[in-house]
């Protein structure tokens, strides 16, 4: 935090002189002045205004034991909040790992539902296919029985046999019949084994059901336990996002190495000059789809998110949307969890970062890319065209999975271009606001430049 008073004191060095505070100049407004004196409007001053300035950064100097305090207590907060967004992240993973082994178990009992379902479905086969074969031999017997009253002179017991009143008498009267078990013991025998596997497989039927619904009973028992925690997850993940606004609100003001980008802008302005608007914009990541429950303005669960997130495998290249060069980047952040802030002069819990200037159909937007792959984001001070890759989507810094988070900043007419570029004053929000603010200075709600685009209004989704 202690880095603004850095940028103050070179800026002293470069005014040369300390201007005192001419009488007709209120630098109450230090936003206004802030702005003016740091080219964030991309507008040229005049020597009036250029004095002024002056005079302000001496203001400035005379507040600085006011500011530092100010900054550090800023970073106190930072510290604090940081700490409780660590707690809330490892509270949401525990609940996330209590919600997986749900989901397995879950997952086990329908398993074993479908085992069983298919069991009752082979059993009822062989059912069907018993009582087939059995009133087949009803039948068989029967017709025999008939043919053979007349040798067999049984016209007494077939009256007898036919009067039963279910097969089972049948079966229990023609045993006491010596003369007909005598004549087709075999089949009589093949009946009664058929008989007993047909009850035995319409008993092994029921109980299969009654475990289906007892599983069943479990898994709606389980399913509501998921819920509950899926509610939990949701009140913390609220506060998490509502401290991370506040957190990006207070703290990402000033990029760590504002005087050395100005340097390397300064350094390669023949090749900003020779820069030409792209004809569109380029899908920044490459198969990639916009996370519906992540996209800009809110999150699903109506906290608020300033960009949209572009979800796609971990490694998948992230690539320039249009023609322009990298402002800022950052690197060094190893894969990232909900609540870890870490960050290398970028924005709180963005991970690594890259932040681009580009030309787009006659407009000059700025870009902010988080969350990305350690290890792959490009130099501050490059080029680039339209679909050049600056990175590899990642999961570092305050991220739940391999996501690219990003915000679109439109600033005017691209004309200024150049200019732009090496006047940038470092405002990682591209002077387009943090939090409730960033919000209040959408595009699509009427406000001029510097205001925030919806990135799905230029990408879809």
């Amino acid at each position: 935090m202690k880095k603004l008073l850095s940028v103050i004191t070179v800026l002293f060095l470069a005014v040369g002189m300390i201007m005192p505070v001419t009488a007709e100049d209120d630098f109450s407004d230090t936003t206004y002045w802030t702005n003016l004196c740091t080219g964030a409007g991309g507008v040229s001053l005049t020597i009036a205004q250029k004095k002024s300035c002056a005079a302000f950064m001496n203001y400035m100097k005379s507040q600085s034991k006011d500011l530092e305090k100010a900054l550090e207590d800023i970073d106190n907060k930072m510290q604090d909040a940081a700490a409780e967004l660590a707690r809330l992240g490892r509270e949401v993973q525990n609940y996330q790992a209590q919600v997986y082994q749900l989901n397995q178990t879950i997952a086990m009992y329908n398993g074993q539902i479908a085992v069983k379902e298919q069991e009752i479905e082979r059993l009822e086969g062989e059912i069907a296919d018993s009582e087939a074969q059995i009133d087949a031999a009803e039948e068989k017997i029967k017709e025999r029985m008939v043919m053979a009253q007349e040798t067999m002179r049984l016209n007494p017991y077939l009256d007898i046999l036919m009067g039963a009143r279910s097969f089972n008498d049948f079966i229990r009267i023609t045993n006491g019949l010596s003369d007909i078990t005598a004549y087709d013991e075999k089949t009589m025998q093949d009946l009664q084994v058929l008989i007993e596997k047909l009850n035995n497989d319409k008993i092994q039927v029921e109980k299969e059901k009654e475990d289906i619904e007892a599983l069943k009973v479990e898994v709606v028992a389980k399913q509501a336990e998921v819920l509950a925690l899926l509610y939990q997850v949701q009140l913390l993940e609220e506060e998490q996002y509502r401290q991370y606004a506040e957190l990006q609100a207070q703290g990402n003001k000033i990029a760590s190495n504002i005087d050395a980008i100005k340097a390397t802008m300064d350094s390669i302005q023949e090749k900003l000059n020779e820069v030409v608007a792209a004809g569109g914009w380029t899908y920044p990541v490459s198969g990639g789809h916009i996370n519906p429950n992540a996209g800009t303005w809110h999150y699903y669960s109506g906290a608020l998110h300033l960009g949209a997130d572009f979800v796609g495998s971990k490694g998948t290249p992230v690539v320039a949307a249009g023609n322009g060069v990298i402002l800022h980047s950052t690197d060094g952040c190893d894969d990232g969890y909900i609540g870890n802030g870490c960050t290398y002069g970028g924005a709180w819990g963005g991970g690594n970062q890259v932040f681009a200037l580009f030309k787009i159909n006659g407009g000059l937007y700025g870009m902010s890319y988080s969350h990305l792959l350690k290890g792959t984001t490009i130099a501050a001070g490059t080029v680039v065209k339209s679909g050049d890759i600056i990175a590899s989507l990642g999961t570092s810094g305050n991220s739940s999975g391999p996501h690219c988070h990003i915000e679109i900043y439109y600033l005017g007419s691209a004309d200024n271009f150049a200019y732009y570029a090496s006047h940038w004053n470092g405002d990682l929000a591209f002077n387009a606001g943090w939090g409730v603010t960033g919000y209040n200075l959408r595009c699509e709600a009427g406000n001029s430049a510097p205001c925030r685009v919806r990135p799905e209004s230029v990408y879809g989704g």
